[in-house]
């Protein structure tokens, strides 16, 4: 226990973001306008984080500049600017599990001659169907510039990401400014790039992508993997909202409760291993719509549930639930345990990028096996704490149940509360999914 909150505790985010904002699927965007009296400079950035960067395997800084070029548009007074590549470099700094990220930095610029007021007008369409931060920038040098977006950027250029923003990240993918000869604006020096990931999780980063990987080495990573599926598996998120519910409005029993844990274990490991490969094969699979998409299952899965709760629920409130010749509970107990499960696919249905970019990391330093010994141990992890969340709240049920008869009269309306509150839920993350 001591070791689990130790882990938490390194693991307590800092004032600044080093890892993508939006997560290891997203590609995200930065550009500098440069105005000058006699051209346009555009410094343009994208940041693709961990996966794309596997999948797409990119090299190619000129070619990739030219792409971008195209997808993006600059206008003075509505007359399309001819932006043409100037410089063009690409790195690969590393990101978590040791894999590669990848930078590329174009440098676009377009003659234009602004010798009174105009209008300047940009817009980015570059990989607009990849989730991501998107930022713009706006400075003149002998213009003066009226723009609605900042001077310097916040992100240093997608160095580091201020938490405050993480969540509702910037996505400025267009911009109109006016702008005349006069006093310049001069950009914002860039803050300091951030520290290195500290912690349990970047030790166990290091750990993944070691190349002389030992087998203490190896066992640690393995326990690690273990701390970190439970302090996943704490945070919220695979259906414990619901599961507590059902199990309290439907009497669940010490059983059960480990049935959940095991099945949520089940299948988000299997849905790990199995994207990760679809991943490692493909260069055009979308991950992150993957995820969207099983995400709206998973709610999807949940509402079905939480209809069906409803309805059995009422019945046994008015008292039509019980059908006489089948025995107490046969017919309950199938339906119930059937409930359980599902319960446990939908919180488990959607896979946890982090155990995905490990998974990807070992596959790359040809330890296959090791990446899956290791999604194995995050997923035991999630089964022990969500196992153990499961226990004690039948227990502090059990506890409840025993109270006095004047509060036991009121508990008859608890599973036909329990059972809209897993039908809201529900509804609540199909939506959510839906929406992106």
């Amino acid at each position: 226990m001591l070791g689990v909150l130790a882990g938490l505790v390194l693991l307590w985010p800092s004032g600044t973001a080093s890892a993508h904002p939006l997560g290891n699927f997203s590609v995200n965007h930065y550009h500098g306008l440069h105005l000058h009296t006699d051209r346009l400079d555009v410094l343009s950035v994208v940041d693709f984080a961990e996966i794309p960067s596997v999948q797409e395997k990119l090299t190619d800084a000129d070619a990739l500049c030219r792409d971008l070029s195209g997808s993006v548009r600059a206008t003075v007074d509505a007359r399309q600017l001819a932006l043409s590549v100037r410089g063009a470099r690409i790195e690969f700094p590393k990101g978590q599990a040791d894999l590669a990220t990848t930078r590329l930095t174009c440098e676009l610029t377009a003659p234009v001659a602004i010798d009174g007021p105009v209008r300047v007008a940009f817009s980015d369409s570059y990989r607009a169907d990849r989730v991501g931060w998107h930022e713009i920038t706006a400075v003149g040098t002998g213009i003066k510039v009226d723009s609605p977006v900042p001077t310097g950027s916040v992100s240093n250029e997608l160095r580091s990401y201020p938490e405050d923003l993480l969540s509702s990240p910037l996505d400025v993918r267009s911009v109109e400014l006016e702008a005349e000869p006069g006093a310049g604006s001069a950009p914002t020096a860039p803050a300091a790039a951030p520290a290195a990931e500290s912690g349990m999780a970047a030790a166990f980063n290091d750990i993944v992508g070691r190349a002389d990987l030992t087998l203490w080495l190896g066992v640690l990573a393995v326990l690690l993997a273990l701390v970190l599926g439970a302090s996943h598996a704490a945070l919220p998120g695979h259906g414990k909202t619901v599961i507590a519910a059902y199990l309290v409005g439907r009497k669940g029993t010490l059983r059960d409760a480990i049935l959940v844990g095991a099945t949520v274990t089940l299948t988000h490991t299997a849905g790990v291993l199995v994207l990760g490969l679809l991943i490692s094969v493909s260069s055009v699979l979308a991950g992150e719509a993957v995820l969207r998409w099983l995400g709206v299952a998973s709610g999807l899965l949940i509402t079905g549930i939480g209809v069906v709760l409803v309805r059995s629920a009422l019945r046994r409130h008015t008292g039509h639930g019980h059908v006489h010749g089948h025995g107490h509970g046969h017919g309950h107990g199938h339906i119930g345990r059937a409930g359980l499960v599902g319960m446990g696919v939908a919180g488990g249905l959607v896979p946890s990028p982090s155990a995905l970019v490990v998974l990807l990391g070992a596959i790359a330093l040809g330890r296959t096996w090791f990446g899956v010994l290791l999604v194995l141990a995050y997923g035991l992890g999630m089964a022990g704490m969500l196992t153990a969340a499961g226990l004690l709240l039948v227990k502090l049920r059990d506890r409840m149940d025993r109270m006095t008869e004047r509060i036991q009269r009121y508990t008859r309306f608890v599973p036909v509360l329990t059972a809209a509150m897993v039908l809201v839920v529900g509804s609540g993350l199909t939506v959510r999914a839906v929406a992106g």
